[in-house]
């Protein structure tokens, strides 16, 4: 007869309740897609609010339109503009401008 270690069972498996049975999809929010064009088109809008003069703005719109749905490249080009923005406001200026943002 062969010996058994009963300690490498998991009873966790066996258990509906269980979080091993738990669906991680559940977790993640539904997004949609978002094609790289749309990306490439909310980048150039916020560079072209920057240029404007409108840090406010590009802030603003870089960080409430994030491309959640976009595919790794896409997100790592609007990574780079909204690094861009950021980049580019002063530290004096940084505390106001987010104030300004996160009241409205």
């Amino acid at each position: 007869m062969a010996v058994f270690n009963w300690r490498t069972i998991n009873i966790d498996a066996l258990d509906p309740e269980s979080s091993t049975n738990f669906d991680l999809s559940t977790l993640t929010p539904a997004v949609q897609p978002v094609s790289p064009q749309d990306v490439q088109a909310l980048s150039q809008q916020i560079r072209q609010l920057w240029r404007g003069g409108d840090a406010e703005g590009a802030l603003r719109g870089a960080l409430e339109n994030a491309p959640y749905g976009a595919d790794a490249q896409s997100k790592d080009s609007y990574m780079q503009t909204v690094t861009e923005v950021l980049q580019q406001v002063r530290t004096a200026d940084m505390g106001p401008l987010l104030q300004r943002i996160y009241t409205s």
